[in-house]
């Protein structure tokens, strides 16, 4: 009988929805490396774990290989557990990035996981094959096989000591690994749950000390042949159209996507796949963070799919000093941003909150200066220490002194083999120059924008009261105030939110854990009612169950501070216009608890044209714009939205942890409704039209 190998990179999906909604990658090379190169063996893959379990239960392999990703850690280590328990004779291999960085501590990591016999240092590829290899020259005997030589690998000696080989330096030409798109590998996984995974190059010449891929070992960058990647693009987009025509995601993983000029030519097929197939819909991929021209050529090569992605992390000279970032060029975002708003084009970007040296104020300030760089969305996340990165070395946690703190990581859970599983992360929460209290103010401040500021929600009332003199920074930071005073569902709303906030966090990873485990806890972490990520929980809430309380909120903050400007003075009739003006922002958005009222059209009654106000550039008065009358209008998707945002709902639900996921994934386009005059078949009745009328016949 051929050796049986399986090869785990596994998402947790015990609440219904995916936590990890990638194709596997690295495991898929895995296996294709040892689909040529050793014949004699069996190999399976795995992603969902109740296939595995029921696997390893039916037919237990001689050889398990499991990924261990931050998301993923617990569980490996569980399904090796279940493994040893069924067969303790099988080898069971751990490989990935989730390993803290220095020697001393790897083998402490290893050691305290007796049921990993091996672990893979670097990148597997052509490692896993030869630890196969090896094992299969052993007789198949883990004691034997523990007395040679294993190379770039953490291993138990015969007499139970532990041995580490230095890490393989980086294969460079990684087109001599087979494609496991073109092989067919891939094809058991275009389900219609999973969105394909694809990588152009590997690694990343910025030294970023919160980044695994920080270090030295990962700054050469290795590309793919175009010519394969243009093959692999097409392979793809005719198997979704195929088998999974629901499925408008793409996830790059290149840490730098069109930073290099190849990828200028890689955009442009999947820009011919969009024509010919209908897909990618998005996609989802960190942009380069230098070299604008090149950016920018392969972001218009793809129709909108394609958001720019600036993940500065901080603005601040000393942070970025601290955190070995001084190397990226922030010219070069400003650049990028110049050009997106001359074309109309989205751009998001990152900042990391409990960076060392990072202040409540540097932190405020740099929202600021992007917002008013005229970013479309700006992102807030925590720093969390990452095995394998610098800044969670021991050397980085003793001269930083951090006051961290653990979560359950977003669905992250289940239960297998009859136990719950959970994985749990570690995120800085106070630093000698951000107190607690801080880091809670600056995630509520984070709140309103992701409420209000993102997916351009309010986008017409910002520019409009940036004509009468009121800035969009200060426009975002005069929310979570009005917020915080108002009353009824929006106060509960903030309410809610820092009351997860702070409950969401534990002093040890074991404390965390042993609170989820409990029956009633695990019950409301189930339920979503705990534990999901907070900024998109509460980002769904605002834009589809809350989302008329949201607006009026959001229209009545931008119409004081236009009064405060004295701006209402040049309206004449002010109030009548904006009445009509916040009931077209109130039914423009799509929004509802049902799939039938958030993908129907809706009808309201309007004083002014407000969608020909805006199409012609919003001029401060809005006169010529008045309706003889109010008229109905109708607010509808269009069809791209209609048929993204009917498969995003259809693929993750209308539960409120379904919604939670989908807010990362679609196109916020698709989320606008179009509006027209009901009867469209006879012009608007304009004031304006009415004076011209009788000024023609001498009246």
């Amino acid at each position: 009988m051929r050796p049986l190998v399986y090869l785990a990179d596994l998402r947790y999906n015990y609440s219904g929805i995916l936590a990890n909604d990638c194709m596997p990658l690295g495991v898929a090379y895995m296996k294709a490396v040892m689909d040529r190169d050793l014949p004699e063996v069996k190999s399976r893959l795995f992603v969902y774990p109740e296939k595995l379990w029921d696997a390893i239960k039916e037919n237990p392999p001689d050889v398990l290989m499991v990924s261990n990703y931050m998301w993923c850690e617990s569980l490996s280590f569980h399904f090796a557990k279940l493994l040893k328990a069924v067969k303790p004779g099988a080898l069971v291999v751990m490989g990935g990035p989730n390993i803290p960085i220095e020697e001393e501590r790897q083998l402490q990591y290893v050691e305290s996981h007796p049921e990993i016999d091996l672990y893979v240092l670097g990148e597997g590829d052509f490692l896993a094959t030869e630890v196969v290899r090896q094992y299969l020259n052993a007789g198949m005997d883990i004691r034997k096989m523990g007395e040679g030589s294993i190379p770039s690998c953490i291993y138990r000696r015969a007499d139970g000591s532990m041995h580490l080989e230095k890490m393989w330096e980086r294969h460079k030409e990684i087109d001599e690994i087979p494609s496991p798109w073109l092989s067919g590998i891939q094809d058991e996984f275009f389900d219609g749950k999973l969105a394909p995974l694809m990588e152009t190059n590997r690694g990343c010449p910025f030294t970023c000390t919160f980044c695994v891929q920080g270090t030295k070992w990962y700054t050469k960058v290795h590309n793919f042949s175009v010519e394969r990647i243009r093959e692999e693009i097409f392979y793809v987009a005719k198997k979704i159209k195929e088998l999974s025509p629901n499925m408008g995601t793409l996830r790059i993983a290149d840490s730098n996507y069109g930073m290099f000029e190849r990828d200028i030519a890689d955009s442009s097929y999947l820009g011919e796949t969009q024509k010919l197939y209908g897909w990618p819909l998005y996609i989802d991929a960190t942009t380069g963070k230098n070299r604008p021209d090149r950016i920018i050529k392969s972001v218009e090569k793809v129709s909108g799919a394609l958001v720019l992605y600036q993940a500065v992390q901080s603005l601040d000279d000393n942070v970025l000093k601290n955190v070995k970032r001084q190397t990226i060029k922030l010219e070069a975002y400003e650049q990028l941003q110049v050009h997106m708003r001359g074309r109309g084009l989205r751009s998001n970007s990152d900042l990391i909150l409990g960076l060392p040296g990072e202040t409540l104020q540097t932190h405020m300030d740099a929202i600021r200066k992007l917002l008013e760089a005229g970013v479309s969305q700006v992102t807030n996340f925590q720093l969390m220490l990452l095995k394998g990165s610098e800044l969670d070395s021991m050397e980085s946690r003793i001269m930083l002194k951090y006051q961290s703190m653990y979560r359950v990581l977003t669905k992250k859970f289940g239960i297998y083999g009859g136990k719950k599983v959970l994985d749990v992360e570690e995120i800085v929460v106070g630093t000698d120059t951000l107190s607690f209290e801080d880091y809670v103010k600056a995630r509520k401040h984070a709140l309103a924008s992701v409420a209000f500021w993102h997916d351009d929600n309010f986008l017409e009332a910002v520019k409009f009261a940036e004509k009468c003199g009121v800035s969009r920074a200060d426009w975002l930071f005069s929310i979570m105030p009005e917020m915080e005073a108002s009353q009824g569902p929006v106060k509960k709303y903030v309410e809610n939110f820092e009351r997860e906030t702070r409950g969401e966090l534990f002093p040890t990873k074991e404390a965390c854990i042993e609170f989820y485990l409990q029956d009633e806890n695990w019950e409301k972490l189930t339920n979503s009612e705990i534990g999901d990520n907070l900024m998109h929980k509460y980002q769904a809430i605002a834009s589809f169950h809350l989302w008329p309380e949201i607006c009026a909120l959001a229209m009545a903050v931008t119409k004081r501070l236009i009064q405060e400007k004295g701006g209402d003075a040049a309206i004449p009739d002010f109030e009548n216009f904006w009445k009509s003006f916040e009931t077209y922002q109130l039914n423009q958005h799509a929004h509802g608890h049902t799939m039938e009222e958030i993908l129907s059209p809706v009808r309201a009654k309007l004083g002014y044209d407000i969608d020909s106000w805006i199409e012609d550039g919003m001029p401060v008065d809005p006169s010529p714009y008045k309706l003889h009358e109010p008229t109905e209008f109708e607010f509808s998707l269009g069809e791209e939205g209609y048929h993204g945002l009917s498969s995003a709902l259809s693929t993750w639900s209308v539960h409120l942890k379904g919604l939670t996921k989908m807010m990362k994934r679609i196109r916020v386009i698709w989320l606008v409704r179009q509006c027209r005059r009901a009867d469209s078949q006879a012009p608007l009745p304009l004031l304006a039209n009415t004076y011209a009328a009788g000024a023609a016949a001498g009246d």
